[in-house]
């Protein structure tokens, strides 16, 4: 097979991983980081080059030697909200890249973002949308676009929604508890299978710029959700209160319109009963 050029993935974890088989399969030459020794044999055995790395305030700066040698920079790992220092080691990470960047070949860099940027307007949200984040992960991916998009570089902000998939079952969240609010708020959700064709068809695409929304097309109510979810998953069913106070519907017209792309698992709900 034709060799399509490199891609470098920084974090190649739950999304990071499926996403470097489907290039290897497409015929790009992947490498990518992680911070676990124990992941290093399994990325070779994958057709990985893999990197062993740990951002952290306090540790040293790595050196990752040929791994920005590449056409496109892929960052797929969030910030850490379980760890204390999560979000300052994710600083660490974005201000070492744009360090970088700028000896590097890398024309394109694409952020996996998140629509926790915008509000729950109680409107449609599409990309025109002003961001207005309400959480500490929101504003720190804010920032983090804001400072990408001051490089030299093609960047590309994928904004995903909700993920769900294998090992990302959703019933567990609300299983059991009562009188939960907002019941009747439709969710935003993507399947893992979507984020990885998405990113797959933006990457394809040459012209492709700027941000990008990604959510499942079909949005179901929250207690419509969870309930279904806790049933497939053998769980105490869930209760909410039926109101609809602070939402949003997260919309995608660039993913669907201009790059054409059609979702594999266009409803979460048909997906939950697949299972």
């Amino acid at each position: 097979m034709e060799n399509k050029g490199d891609i470098s993935l920084l974090g190649c974890g739950w999304l990071g991983l499926p996403l470097a088989k489907s290039l290897i399969f497409s015929g790009f030459t992947v490498k990518a980081t992680t911070t676990s020794e124990s992941k290093l044999e399994v990325f070779r055995d994958e057709g990985i080059d893999p990197y062993l790395v740990q951002f952290s305030v306090a540790g040293q700066i790595p050196d990752l030697g040929k791994f920005f040698d590449t056409e496109t920079l892929i960052i797929t790992i969030p910030p850490g909200r379980k760890d204390p220092n999560g979000f300052e080691n994710y600083q660490q990470m974005i201000q070492f890249v744009c360090k970088q960047l700028p000896s590097s070949n890398i024309s394109r860099v694409i952020l996996i973002s998140s629509t926790s940027v915008y509000a729950d307007n109680n409107d449609e949200v599409d990309e025109r949308v002003k961001v207005q984040p309400e959480s500490d992960s929101g504003i720190l991916m804010v920032d983090t676009e804001l400072l990408l998009a001051n490089q030299h570089v093609n960047l590309i902000s994928l904004r995903l929604a909700g993920l769900i998939g294998p090992d990302r079952m959703p019933g567990r969240f609300f299983a059991g508890k009562s009188n939960i609010p907002n019941g009747l708020a439709p969710i935003n959700l993507i399947h893992l299978n979507d984020a990885v064709g998405i990113i797959n068809t933006l990457i394809k695409n040459k012209l492709a710029s700027g941000i990008y929304n990604a959510c499942a097309p079909l949005h179901p109510t929250k207690a419509e959700f969870y309930t279904l979810a806790a049933e497939v998953e053998g769980l105490p069913r869930p209760g909410f209160i039926l109101e609809k106070n602070k939402w949003k519907i997260i919309t995608c017209p660039r993913i669907e319109k201009e790059l054409g792309y059609q979702f594999e698992i266009p409803s979460s709900m048909e997906w939950l009963v697949s299972l």
